[in-house]
């Protein structure tokens, strides 16, 4: 080695020097696509993820609801969101991936297109939602977040569900 190197490194080695430990508040998020749009859940509104399970139709239920399925004993909703976010509904073949949602009001499924991840990032890392998103996406968008070189628009569930109720008429039931 030469000797100005191994000046330099005598010195760092003989300062002590304290590492900063700076915990930074994180939060998990279930990121997936939808119409080929990407969106993501605080992952503590979503319970489960179910994959390629089949959906039952039901007669009489509004259009956004898909059906149901038979989750651990127990029927579960399966709500479409394209019609509550006002996204064209993609034809994907085969079965879809339903997450399973527990807002303040209800619990059910919400099918999804694909699922893309689940991690953790810095709350900083959420910017406030755009204004020049559509009326049906402003009632339920509450952040923006870059993961690589995309954005995903952060969905609040308990916002969904509320949607959910008032479109389908049965939150003037309550």
């Amino acid at each position: 080695m030469s000797e100005p190197l191994e000046q330099i490194l005598s010195l760092y080695q003989d300062e002590h020097r304290e590492i900063a430990n700076v915990d930074e508040p994180q939060c998990s998020l279930v990121l997936f696509k939808q119409a080929d749009k990407n969106f993501a859940f605080y992952g503590s509104q979503i319970k489960e993820i179910l994959a390629e399970r089949p959906v039952s139709w039901v007669p009489g239920c509004p259009p956004s609801l898909e059906g149901v399925i038979n989750h651990r004993g127990r029927v579960e909703s399966v709500i479409n969101i394209n019609r509550l976010i006002e996204t064209a509904g993609q034809d994907v073949p085969g079965k879809r991936t339903i997450l399973i949602g527990r807002g303040n009001k209800m619990q059910s499924g919400i099918l999804i297109d694909k699922l893309i991840d689940v991690l953790d990032v810095a709350e900083s890392l959420i910017h406030p939602a755009a204004d020049n998103l559509s009326s049906a996406m402003q009632k339920v968008v509450v952040g923006i977040v870059p993961v690589g070189h995309e954005y995903f628009a952060l969905l609040d569930l308990n916002l969904v569900f509320e949607r959910y109720l008032e479109t389908s008429g049965y939150d003037s039931l309550a």
